[in-house]
């Protein structure tokens, strides 16, 4: 594999949350902040292991302080202007921005306890796994980020709604590996004020 695209989600409405949540700050950084150094820090340690493999960050957004903050930080931007038609949107949108490489990386932007070990670990798993996606796991629930080989982007584009990856991932279960975390947390997507409290 030459070329991996690391995908952040963030164009997200938040109805739910009153807000919005992307830029809701945890333990003093706004949330999406959080994904993206994650994601800039393991685009750094990526090139330095795997000398060969071109990494790239794509946001995919509808807000202008979310991409100025993602170009400053050296990542590539594509704006989302109908995000009202659900996450499969910005998938379809990221996936377009990125045909030419090899796999997609997907993070969604309200996990802001999602470790950056972690995305390494997924990346390391599928790239020796030689399987067409990885995801990991936590108590066998599936959950983001999620890979998919190039293979799967014409599925992906055809997802409509809220139908996000794992509907991918679900028909074609015995091709991903699958990473299982230790803390559930790292999964929690954050959907509503009150989830900030982990408990």
């Amino acid at each position: 594999m030459k070329k991996l695209a690391l995908i952040m989600l963030a164009a997200g409405n938040s109805r739910r949350f009153g807000s919005n949540k992307l830029l809701y700050p945890v333990e003093g950084i706004p949330m999406y902040q959080r994904i993206l150094d994650k994601l800039v820090n393991a685009e750094e340690k990526l090139k330095k292991e795997k000398p060969d493999l071109c990494v790239k960050i794509t946001v995919v957004t509808q807000y202008e302080k979310i991409a100025e903050e993602a170009e400053k930080r050296g990542a590539a931007v594509l704006f989302n202007p109908h995000p009202d038609e659900g996450i499969s949107s910005s998938i379809r949108i990221g996936v377009m921005g990125n045909r030419d490489a090899d796999a997609c990386l997907f993070t969604v932007s309200d996990q802001p306890w999602i470790e950056e070990e972690t995305i390494l670990a997924l990346i390391r798993l599928f790239l020796s796994g030689g399987k067409g996606m990885a995801c990991v796991s936590f108590q066998g629930k599936l959950g983001n980020p999620c890979i998919f080989s190039s293979r799967y982007f014409g599925e992906l584009s055809s997802l409509t709604g809220e139908s996000g990856g794992k509907a991918v991932l679900r028909l074609h279960r015995k091709d991903a590996e699958v990473l299982k975390v230790r803390d559930g947390r790292e999964l929690v997507d954050v959907d509503q004020p009150d989830r900030m409290v982990w408990q």
